[in-house]
This record gives structure tokens, sequence and C-alpha cells, in this order.
């Protein structure tokens, strides 16, 4: 990331920000539907248990419980990745952190409308170009 690409800072500073204060969201959705995928598999296992099923019927059981459980398998893995991630989030307490990113939000766009406002005024040699564009206002 280049310092001199003031975008790029800004855009990485608040997807950071909203990795910190989104990843409990995630974790929570993700666990919601491991839960929902769960209840779904156990009514499948309820079905070939107490249903009087003929071949054709358990093998379209057998089927959606393999892709049920395919199901709940992708939300593990991804949730695996988010209590990774949260470990490293939960190392920083969360409203500082994001605090901290705010901050650092307004000193840069600060720095930017100072920068476009810049002005100076000479000293010494009073008939330079710059000064007399603050004199017009320009």
């Amino acid at each position: 990331m280049a310092t001199n690409d003031e975008m790029t800072t800004e855009e990485f500073l608040v997807n950071m920000k909203q990795f910190f204060e989104g990843i409990d969201k995630v974790r929570t959705n993700l666990e919601q539907e491991i839960s929902k995928v769960e209840l779904e598999r156990n009514d499948l296992l309820h079905e070939l248990e107490l249903a009087k099923l003929n071949a054709v019927e358990m093998s379209q059981v057998a089927k959606k419980l393999r892709d049920v459980l395919k199901e709940r398998r992708i939300y593990k893995d991804e949730l695996a990745k988010v209590m990774t991630l949260k470990g490293f989030t939960d190392k920083y307490n969360n409203k500082l952190i994001v605090g901290d990113i705010i901050q650092v939000l307004k000193n840069l766009r600060t720095l930017e409308k100072n920068n476009e406002n810049r002005k100076y005024t000479p000293r010494v040699i009073k008939e330079l170009k710059c000064a007399e564009t603050n004199e017009k206002g320009e």
C-alpha cells in the first residue's frame, strides 16, 4: 500500500473497521446456519429410522441427507476460519481499535482537506506567485 494513495489507504482502514465490527455477526450467522442444517439432518435421520420407506424412497432420503451433510461441512469449515480470525480480533479490545481506526480516518480526511486549501505567506520575498494567489483569494 502506497502512502500517497489516500483512497487505497482509506478503503483499507474502512475494511479493517468493518472486519473488527462484523466478525461476531459473521460467527453468529454461521452458527445459526449450522443449527438449521443440523435440524434438517435430524429430520432426515428420523425419516430413515421411523418411516416405512421402500428402496427408492430410502435412496432419495439418503441423497438429501448427503446434500445436507455437505452443506453443513461448508458452514463448519467457514466457521473454523472465522473462529481463527476471531482469536486474532479478541487479542485487541475491538472498541479501542475501531475507535482508533475511526480517528485515523478523520485525521486523514482533515489532512486531505488541509492540503486542498494550502496557502503560503512569504516572509521575505513578497513578489512570489503563491503570495499573489493568496491575495486574490484563489
